[in-house]
């Protein structure tokens, strides 16, 4: 799931940067022009998790297997702009933020900007921000599946058990609830 993410924050960076801008996971070793995306805080989010299974049907009702709940986590990536002076690095880092927090990025995630910066987390001092992406992994559905029943008996009892009244010697009332 984490590389699917890393794959499409970069397919998406590549396509609204100008050309020739590397798009990198993690800080460049050498100087070019490039936007920089470094993967440091994964979070498990409980917020939205299901509590059951899915049963997962074919067209006439027949049961193929049961689904997981669907978990959530969130990604939290530093940004960074790279280049030969601070102008271009700023451009970069505005097209950056643009692409990554415009609401037709066509991307399936939610995507935010952190309330921190990068250097608050121990990054060195360049421009950036800290973007966190909130993604969904769906686990595989179970198919090894017992046989269905051949058959099912059910029955109701008809006896009443008879109350015991308490050791405290306190007479306990007989109460009959009819519900129509």
């Amino acid at each position: 799931m984490i590389a699917t993410v890393d794959q499409a924050l970069c397919d998406l960076l590549r396509k609204r940067l100008p050309d020739g801008t590397a798009v990198l996971l993690g800080v460049p070793t050498e100087p070019l022009a490039a936007v920089s995306l470094t993967l440091f805080g994964l979070r498990d989010d409980t917020r939205g998790r299901s509590a059951g299974w899915d049963d997962v049907r074919d067209a006439d009702g027949t049961l193929l297997g049961r689904r997981p709940p669907t978990r959530r986590y969130e990604l939290s990536y530093v940004v960074q702009a790279h280049a030969a002076d601070p102008e271009t690095e700023h451009d970069l880092l505005g097209r950056a933020l643009i692409a990554l927090t415009d609401e037709d990025t066509g991307l399936a995630y939610e995507l935010r900007l952190a309330d921190s910066l990068p250097c608050e987390r121990g990054f060195p001092p360049r421009a950036g921000f800290v973007l966190t992406v909130n993604a969904a992994y769906t686990p595989p559905i179970d198919t090894d599946l017992a046989k269905p029943a051949d058959e099912m008996h059910m029955a109701v009892a008809r006896t009443v058990r008879p109350l015991v009244p308490p050791a405290n010697a306190k007479h306990w009332a007989r109460k009959r609830i009819e519900e129509a």
